[in-house]
Order: C-alpha cells, then structure tokens, then sequence
C-alpha cells in the first residue's frame, strides 16, 4: 500500500461522536503522528466547526475544508479560496423558498458577519450558544438582502419538512441542507486541496458517515483515496473499511499511517 500522508476527517458521526466527544484513541493517535496531514473536511461553517472537540487537533500548515467545500480555510481563519454564492443564485434560491418548511437559514462569513433568520422561532434559534452572535431576523426578504449584501459561500437550511430545490447547488443530510455555488462540494475542493498539497488520492484516506461526504466518495479524481466508512447510514455504498462508531476509526488508521 502507498505511504498514507494525509487524513481527510468529517466531524459529526465519523471522528466526532453523535454525544459529541472526540474519542481519546483518535485523539492520542492524531498527536503522536505531526507528520501526517490531519484534515477536516466538513459542511459546517468555521464558527460551528470551531465547537468540536477536534479543532486543536487539526494541521495548523494546511487548509481545511469547510461550508461542504464552499471554502478553504487555514485553522487560524485565513481564506485560502471562497467560493462565494452569486446574487443570481441568491435570489433563485430565495425565488423558491416555502418558509412554512423551513426552522430557521444561517450563513456565517467571519465574526462580524454571521446572519438567521427564522420566521416563528427566531428567539429559540437565536439563542442558542452557537449564534447568540449572528444578526437575527424573522424578516426573509431582509435575510435575502444580507445574503446579497455579503455573499457566503454556503446557506445552511434547517428545515422541518422535505423540499425540493430547483436550478441551486443542494446537498441534503435529514433534516439539513447545504446550498453552495454552482459546482461546489467537498469532493469538487478536496480535488483542489489535494493538487495545492501535492498529494495523490492513495496517498490519502477519508473518513466519512453520511449522504452530505457522497461528492467527495464519488468525485471522479479521487477514486483511489483510501476510505474508512463509519456506521450504517450508507448501508449501499462500499469503503475500503467499515466500523461501528468514531471510537473505532483510530484502530483503522493506526494500520495504515505507519
């Protein structure tokens, strides 16, 4: 097998358990090993991925992907690459939208511009300690000109209902929506990623869980990356390994890192 010299992790349910706790055999696992790239490549925002227990863990030399491949982003904040929305995406978007369906929309862009909204639980959402930050408004036409004022590189919508997109970049895990850029998904920047960092697909391996990590299994260039499948929720889609739960995935990666 080709040496293993970078580890592309999702956070919720692959690395990070769904009680959130950074396993303790990951962890010392990720600490012993500086020479491999540790990697998040996840659909949360930086401010949201900045809750995990895993962040101080991560490469501090190489970019992480975040947003569902909206952006790169280094672990101190700075953009490597942003691949913002267009306005005539935004408003296509926002052409469509059946509030009636929706919890609440969030975009985050850095720590002076995070935006919710939410049309009868705005004081619920808002609250809450993960944007108690972000500008709040029960308004979706003011949401949609924030949005237009300072384009992100992803909207997430929480939504109660199923609903269907139509002419946007949508990407679809229960009850969470990404909508990205024309393009845009973790597999599309993971490809980028890997060609800034010189790295081949077997020189990699991914460790993912759910429908939102399918672009990034299923990108066409990186079909030689080395997967660790993690639970049962694609039970139709093959990996090199499959466990149970992220306290497992060390176990895996211990075996194919050294």
């Amino acid at each position: 097998m080709t040496k293993i010299k970078a580890v592309i992790m999702d956070g919720d349910g692959s690395t990070i358990t769904h009680e959130g706790i950074l396993p303790n055999n990951l962890r010392d696992l990720i600490i012993n090993n500086p020479q491999i790239k540790w990697i998040m490549a996840t659909g949360r925002s930086l401010d949201l991925l900045r809750r995990l227990p895993i962040i101080d863990y991560l490469s501090r030399d190489v970019p992480h992907i975040v947003d569902g491949g909206g952006r790169l982003v280094l672990h101190d904040g700075t953009s490597v690459i942003d691949h913002f929305l267009t306005p005539e995406e935004i408003n296509h978007l926002f052409n469509q939208l059946n509030v009636e369906r929706i919890d609440f929309l969030y975009s985050y862009l850095d720590e002076q511009r995070s935006y919710i909204f939410s049309e009868n639980e705005l004081e619920h959402w808002s609250n809450r300690p993960q944007f108690t930050t972000a500008q709040a408004t029960a308004d979706i036409e003011e949401y949609r000109q924030w949005s237009l004022d300072n384009p992100p590189t992803k909207i997430f919508l929480r939504i109660k209902e199923d609903i269907n997109l139509d002419g946007v970049n949508w990407h679809q895990n229960e009850r969470n929506i990404d909508v990205t850029a024309k393009g845009v998904t973790k597999g599309s920047t993971c490809f980028k990623l890997l060609e800034m960092l010189g790295l081949k697909a077997n020189e990699t391996a991914f460790v993912f869980n759910d429908r939102n990590d399918l672009p990034l299994i299923e990108h066409p260039e990186l079909q030689d990356i080395i997967t660790i499948k993690v639970g049962d929720y694609l039970p139709e889609t093959s990996a090199n390994y499959h466990v149970a739960t992220p306290h497992d995935v060390a176990d895996v990666l211990i075996k194919i890192i050294n």
